[in-house]
């Protein structure tokens, strides 16, 4: 687990473990997001990194902000998102294969979007949200948005009911975000931020790759794994059953029991 103590809350559970790979989503999240290190003693200059003092001390961090951003400042000033359900995104969906397996996937929704009057369905865009990507293999993000691209340009047809457009030049930037990743690595971390305005922010180990001002773009992303058709059902199904404890009994009642995809560590 992280470090930093929590005071008073550190006997709570502060996360949960992906059923298939063990991989870690913490209960909250904040967005923006921290930007994680590759810490370690001065190595030698390292593409894609730069080596300087981060939220986390002395080491490298991805060098994937544009224009000098101040990482410490920036981190975590939104409000809480809390877990409501993780899943895998796996080829074929072959979960049980290693191989197979591409990435574990975490819902998190802002609690007072979904509180009074009756349940909005989670793939509204009122419903405060974001979805952070663990890769369970070494992948090319050029090859992470391909795929994307494949199933969002069916997707984003359907919604927009046109064939060319404004959300073709969206999704090439959102595509291209990826392309310009290079390498992702075991663990690496990707947070699709959609904060209800019509935009997608895309993180990539904490620091901002794109942001994109695309309701189609941002009803894809979730249609992706929410709507008709996903592109795993399993993950669908897990996020909804989630969402609806969430709204049922709030966010922290997954806090007693894993969100719906997880376990919680054995004691």
């Amino acid at each position: 687990g992280g470090g930093g103590g929590g005071g008073a809350s550190s006997e709570q559970v502060k996360e949960v473990f992906e059923t298939e790979t063990s991989i870690a989503f913490p209960h909250y999240i904040k967005v923006p997001p921290a930007p994680r290190a590759m810490i370690q003693k001065w190595t030698g200059s390292k593409r894609g990194y730069v080596y300087q003092m981060g939220p986390q001390g002395l080491g490298y961090y991805p060098d994937r902000f544009k224009g000098g951003v101040n990482y410490a400042a920036a981190a975590g000033t939104g409000p809480d998102l809390g877990l409501v359900g993780v899943g895998m995104r796996c080829m074929l969906q072959r979960c049980d294969v290693l191989i197979a397996r591409a990435y574990a996937i975490g819902l998190y929704i802002e609690e007072h979007s979904i509180r009074g009057g009756d349940a909005p369905p989670v793939t509204d865009p009122k419903v405060r949200k974001a979805l952070r990507l663990v890769m369970a293999r070494e992948v090319k993000g050029g090859h992470i948005g391909k795929g994307f691209d494949r199933t969002l340009i069916v997707k984003m047809r359907q919604i927009t009911g046109e064939k060319q457009g404004q959300w073709k030049a969206d999704l090439r930037k959102f595509t291209k975000a990826f392309q310009k990743i290079g390498v992702m690595k075991v663990g690496a971390e990707v947070v699709f931020s959609m904060p209800g305005d019509g935009s997608i922010t895309i993180y990539v180990d904490g620091v901002q790759a794109e942001k994109i001002q695309s309701e189609p773009l941002c009803q894809g992303v979730v249609e992706m794994y929410m709507g008709g058709n996903p592109v795993a059902p399993l993950v669908k199904e897990h996020f909804l059953e989630g969402f609806a404890n969430a709204y049922r009994e709030g966010v922290s009642a997954n806090l007693g029991l894993p969100p719906p995809g997880t376990f919680t560590a054995p004691a």
